[in-house]
């Protein structure tokens, strides 16, 4: 038995020196920042020589500031399926990443068990759009959490909710005991997602299964201390860059300065879309071409998107 806690505690030891490696050198990366307007702020890295959590990772963040009236937080969505860039461009937004799970066409190449249970419809027949979760935009309901229209029967609950008024944005935990809890909300546009990475300053639970546990490409929001707004794409997928499982997610958010973050959908729709730059403006490397360039972006259903306010 003491054999057993010395090899215990040696594990232990080994994961906390790891993990403060890893901060140390997210936190001595070297960050590319451009301005996206006065307030609002890009900034990427790219740390190689496998040195965060063991491998290359290429990072995209996107910092609101609290309180900034220059611009607004919004979200953006297609019937029909478009791009990320096609969305941001067709709302004259500043910046924007994808958004939360949505029924592709065909096969779902990411597995998302968000969607598991949710049957593959065709577009004519799929109720007001291909949203796969909640969503609300300019206080009118596009998408409900429900299998089909004409059906009471509800998702399983998201784990998490992003809420934009105009005084910004807000991450929640969903009241699962009440069925509509997402229409008690008093926010302009509203996406569910998840699940939940940090509330509060607290980590929360990550599930074991594959898709949390193994790498991918992910897309994240988060709420600093000091209120402003974090959008963050990890690139995945590749030598260049590996991808996080939902842990190292997690991890990065806290270590960038998050107390409370969301993940949302990931996987060939990671996607982050600045106006003005090169590639329709996607400066990650979205990995639907399975080519690390900047032309795999793959068509979603929904985005949050950085407009400017006149």
């Amino acid at each position: 038995m003491k054999k057993y806690y010395l090899l215990l505690s040696a594990l232990l030891f080994s994961i906390h020196l790891f993990a403060q490696t890893d901060s140390a050198n997210l936190a001595h990366a070297q960050w590319k920042l451009k301005k996206i307007n006065a307030k609002v702020y890009w900034k990427t890295t790219h740390l190689t020589n496998h040195s965060l959590f063991g491998a290359n990772e290429n990072i995209n963040v996107i910092i609101i500031p609290a309180h900034t009236k220059s611009v607004r937080l919004v979200v953006g969505y297609s019937d029909s399926l478009e791009t990320t860039s096609q969305q941001a461009m067709r709302n004259n937004a500043l910046a924007g990443i994808n958004g939360s799970f949505f029924k592709m066409r065909g096969a779902d190449p990411d597995d998302h068990p968000e969607l598991n249970h949710v049957p593959k419809l065709e577009p004519s027949k799929l109720p007001y759009n291909r949203a796969g979760t909640y969503l609300r935009k300019d206080g009118q309901l596009i998408a409900p959490n429900k299998i089909a229209a004409k059906q009471t029967t509800r998702r399983r609950p998201q784990l998490g909710v992003l809420a934009l008024s105009d005084n910004g944005a807000a991450i929640l935990k969903p009241d699962t005991l009440n069925f509509e809890w997402e229409n008690t909300l008093a926010a302009r546009d509203i996406m569910t997602s998840g699940p939940l990475l940090m509330l509060n300053g607290k980590n929360m639970a990550i599930s074991t299964d594959d898709f949390s546990q193994k790498r991918h490409p992910r897309t994240a929001v988060g709420k600093l201390a000091d209120g402003s707004t974090m959008l963050l794409v990890v690139d995945g997928r590749f030598e260049e860059s590996a991808g996080m499982s939902l842990i190292e997610l997690q991890q990065t958010m806290r270590w960038l300065g998050c107390v409370t973050a969301l993940n949302l959908d990931g996987g060939g729709s990671s996607a982050m879309y600045i106006k003005g730059q090169p590639e329709h403006g996607i400066v990650n490397y979205p990995s639907d071409n399975k080519k690390f360039d900047h032309a795999g972006e793959r068509e979603v259903a929904n985005t949050v998107l950085i407009v400017p306010v006149h």
